[in-house]
């Protein structure tokens, strides 16, 4: 731990990257040696893998603005692990897949000492996270409780990927051109509400906060005290994508693991836009985290068009000039004397 602290307090960026990377390729690479080629209980396994969020609270302990574990900690570890083993041990007994359409026909997964262990594991971990997040006292990590926010930056927030989706769907609407499925192949609407609120729930809480506690709430800082906002966003993206190679190569992700370059451009573009939205929400991780669950579920709500894609670039470029993210902006130097005290959990 001391060669830890030590790195973190000299080279905190590599720090984060190597502990973020370690834990969830470590993790995810592990899939399919204990689930094989089962879907669903692969995904439960990813899920305690969210080396972002970990690697974030690691380095907050380390430099003294971490959590007390008290019982308001445990508490919320207790709302938090039931609530998702509830969901773990539902996709247990339906099974599960990547799309709505693909779900009509999952294999329920069934109770195994494998399948049992892993939904043990998987609920601590996220109720872990959230726990160490909401009693933390580090001002970039605790801002997951922080929903006092102007109320445009909450309907950005929210509705910002249905933005462009519907803008794309007027326009193909008024070009006479053919209105096609969501780009996961379901068909658009409420058509499987277990699967929706299933979904909503496993992003928000395991994907969007074990992601953004990390990408938002400590790397993108660190990143803007050396370089500017879009240069941020550039290096972030590629870190961001590249972190989702083991998925490709695991067979949780459909396409092949090339696709991961494409998954990196496309993660350059999302990181632009999530740090506009944080820089413009005083860096708030609340935010973030709800814009990635609303840019992972609403394609499931939405068809999308072609046209989509000129009003995403077209609202990509706006933030970027608006804001003149290519200059740098001063930003604060979070240590543990500008740590933001809260009453210990």
């Amino acid at each position: 731990m001391k060669h830890i602290k030590s790195l973190a307090d000299n080279y905190p960026i590599s720090a984060f990257l190597l502990l973020c990377f370690a834990i969830t390729w470590t993790v995810w690479f592990s899939v399919p040696v204990i689930a094989s080629t089962d879907w669903a209980l692969g995904k439960i396994i990813v899920g305690a893998g969210f080396g972002p969020a970990l690697a974030a609270i690691i380095l907050a302990q380390l430099n003294g603005t971490g959590c007390k574990i008290a019982s308001r900690w445990w508490g919320c570890f207790a709302v938090v692990f039931t609530l998702m083993a509830s969901i773990y041990s539902s996709i247990l007994m339906t099974g599960d897949a990547i799309t709505a359409t693909a779900f009509q026909s999952a294999v329920p997964v069934g109770f195994s000492f494998a399948s049992v262990l892993s939904v043990i594991l998987s609920s601590a971990m996220a109720a872990f996270i959230v726990s160490c997040l909401v009693c933390s006292r580090d001002p970039r990590l605790n801002s997951i409780l922080s929903w006092r926010v102007p109320l445009r930056y909450w309907l950005v927030a929210l509705f910002l990927p249905a933005s462009w989706m519907l803008l794309g769907l007027l326009s193909a609407y008024l070009m006479d051109s053919p209105i096609p499925l969501s780009i996961d192949g379901d068909a658009p609407g409420l058509s499987n509400e277990l699967f929706l609120l299933r979904s909503l729930l496993f992003t928000f809480l395991v994907v969007a906060i074990g992601e953004e506690a990390g990408w938002r709430g400590w790397l993108l800082p660190a990143l803007q005290r050396r370089f500017s906002p879009l240069m941020s966003s550039f290096l972030l993206g590629l870190v961001w994508g590249a972190w989702h190679f083991p998925l490709f190569v695991i067979g949780q992700y459909a396409e092949s693991p090339v696709a991961t370059f494409a998954k990196m451009g496309a993660c350059v573009m999302l990181a632009t836009m999530f740090t506009w939205l944080y820089n413009r929400a005083s860096h708030n991780l609340l935010l973030a985290v709800v814009l990635h669950t609303a840019f992972n579920n609403t394609p499931r709500l939405l068809p999308q068009t072609e046209q989509m894609a000129l009003f995403l670039m077209a609202i990509l470029a706006s933030m970027i000039i608006y804001d003149k993210m290519w200059r740098p902006i001063p930003y604060p130097n979070l240590t543990l004397h500008h740590a933001k005290e809260r009453t210990p959990c």
